[in-house]
């Protein structure tokens, strides 16, 4: 009885998240509101979620970035040589 609730309980658990790929760096950047509408159009309209409402979760996204004031978007750069010339990278 005890074995099958602990494998239960193993299996309804989230796995953990993969660790940052080292060769990448995410870097967050502020840009003006009408970017972050672009890049929220573009991923709503890219989602392959068809349980939800494309309309709603925009404007979902658009009323949660309002209420944060979070107008950034996460960029990752390749950690290269390049990069690092020009500063991007550490």
């Amino acid at each position: 009885m005890l074995l099958k609730v602990t494998s239960s309980l193993a299996q309804g658990a989230p796995a953990p998240a993969p660790p940052p790929d080292p060769d990448y760096q995410e870097v967050r950047v502020v840009v003006p509101r009408a970017i972050s509408l672009v890049t929220d159009v573009a991923k709503v309209l890219t989602s392959r979620d068809s349980k939800k409402d494309k309309i709603q979760d925009l404007v979902d996204r658009r009323r949660a970035r309002s209420e944060k004031q979070d107008q950034s978007i996460t960029i990752t750069i390749p950690k290269n040589k390049l990069t690092r010339t020009l500063g991007l990278v550490d």
